[in-house]
């Protein structure tokens, strides 16, 4: 009697982008990663909590935390800034929207996402309420990662053309990978997680009809849904495995693209992490480098707060996907109603940048809204689409100040400050931590958070990082 041949094990490649997704990144060894990624995922943790701890103080993306607090589930992870905590879908939701409140979030250029704002919270929550270790929470977020900017990669700008935001649709299956291998599913239910968060990916961009606050809870609820994807798969629960490139897929629906011919070679760097672009500003991208162009001629000596009168333009050209964002509709970028529409507004952080030398947390007050000087200057402000070469792996811009006297002075940013081309150190980023966290939590706390967070992958680093977490408290804004 011939003997029961042996099951075939299927070696092709995986049919759908899911599957490769999960086959080439999920069950990433941690060891297999190296250690100057583990050191610069952390500094996305810090920079994701400083932010995050920023808004909290200024009474900014808190309603979030106010329905995670009323929820009345078991406190098993920490909201920040709260002194208290939720359960694990609750605190991602709360954290994610504190952290993108100011757009002071990281961002990666090429994928067009805010991938930090997504993973980070969902990571954190769900590492505290399952008592993970610290590397297996970074190693989740590596992945998180690497998901995040090959979704982002193929298809960077149409999902916001079609009145969607990335960060928000891409981000949820990102929150979806770190959350599955953080609750431990299977590749095959790791797959049937990310079809299932197809079906809760969201993120409209109606917010720029009025500088209304809903971007800000974007990150957070990719945050929640993909812990709440990954939570449905694994009590065995179904969804599509081609949930990307079906023709009723994500990228056909959201984005208007077919990415059926190309997924199979899409490219990337080896660790996206590293391209993670912390903002030295808190506004959108696409002001970065109009702003640092202003600040440049500002430094040299060539335009002057205390000569304003002397400017007869200011002129910016800009890549053309910048101008509905930015620039357009005009009357209302020259003077805009809502912080959120301020932080949208290239002619308004221009002319806030030169009389302040700078934006930061603090320049987004109704009287600097108001401020007669700014508004002068929004009114004598022009922009044209140029498409610049640099974009979208940077945010470039260039600038042109014509004053009375004829004389025109120029300044091009081809590298916005925080991407690849033009990085901020690790100093920098621990300066940006202090600088948001000090004014809410004080100077002596805000280092202890510090120091905690860049020890979370030793030994029992994040535990000692989520007990304190869990006692930090920020007053709100009265």
């Amino acid at each position: 009697m011939a003997a029961n041949p042996l099951p075939r094990i299927d070696t092709s490649p995986p049919t759908t982008l899911a599957g490769r997704l999960v086959d080439n990144w999920y069950s990433l060894d941690g060891n297999a990663i190296p250690e100057r990624i583990y050191a610069r995922t952390v500094l996305c943790i810090k920079d994701t909590v400083g932010v995050a701890l920023a808004a909290r103080t200024l009474g900014v993306g808190t309603a979030a935390s106010q329905v995670a607090l009323g929820s009345g589930d078991a406190e098993r992870a920490s909201v920040w800034g709260s002194g208290r905590g939720a359960s694990a879908e609750d605190a991602a939701f709360a954290n994610g929207t504190l952290a993108h409140a100011l757009d002071f979030d990281d961002t990666h250029a090429a994928a067009i996402m805010h991938s930090s704002a997504v993973i980070v919270p969902a990571a954190l929550a769900l590492g505290e309420a399952q008592k993970l270790s610290g590397r297996e929470i970074v190693a989740a977020l590596v992945v998180g990662y690497q998901v995040a900017a090959r979704l982002g990669r193929l298809a960077p700008g149409p999902f916001q053309d079609n009145g969607f935001q990335a960060t928000s649709v891409l981000g949820t299956f990102a929150a979806t990978a770190v959350a599955s291998r953080l609750l431990g599913l299977t590749p095959e239910e790791a797959v049937n997680a990310l079809g299932i968060a197809g079906s809760m990916a969201s993120g409209l961009m109606a917010y720029l009809s009025d500088g209304s606050d809903v971007k800000q809870m974007h990150p957070g609820w990719a945050a929640l849904s993909g812990i709440r994807a990954a939570r449905m798969a694994r009590a065995g629960f179904r969804g599509p495995s081609a949930v990307f490139e079906y023709k009723l897929g994500v990228f056909r629906s959201f984005a208007r693209v077919d990415i059926s011919g190309t997924w199979q070679s899409s490219g990337g760097a080896d660790w996206e992490v590293e391209h993670m672009a912390p903002k030295p500003y808190p506004a959108c991208l696409c002001v970065h480098a109009p702003v640092q162009a202003i600040l440049q001629l500002r430094a040299a000596g060539k335009i002057s707060p205390g000569n304003l009168g002397d400017i007869v333009n200011i002129h910016c050209d800009a890549p053309s996907w910048y101008i509905g964002l930015v620039f357009e509709p005009a009357a209302a970028k020259a003077v805009p109603r809502t912080p959120y529409e301020a932080r949208f507004s290239a002619p308004w952080t221009m002319a806030r940048a030169l009389i302040d030398g700078g934006i930061d947390v603090w320049s987004f007050t109704p009287e600097k809204l108001a401020d007669p000087a700014v508004l002068a200057l929004c009114a004598r402000t022009t922009y044209k689409a140029e498409e610049l070469a640099e974009f979208p792996t940077a945010f470039p811009a260039r600038v042109t100040v014509t004053l009375r006297s004829g004389a025109k002075h120029v300044a091009y940013v081809a590298h916005n400050l925080g991407t690849p081309g033009n990085p901020m150190s690790a100093g920098d980023i621990d300066r940006k931590f202090l600088a948001c966290a000090t004014p809410g939590i004080g100077a002596a706390r805000a280092g202890e958070i510090s120091g905690l967070i860049d020890s979370i992958t030793r030994d029992d680093g994040a535990a000692r990082l989520f007990q304190s977490l869990r006692s930090l408290e920020v007053a709100d804004k009265p």
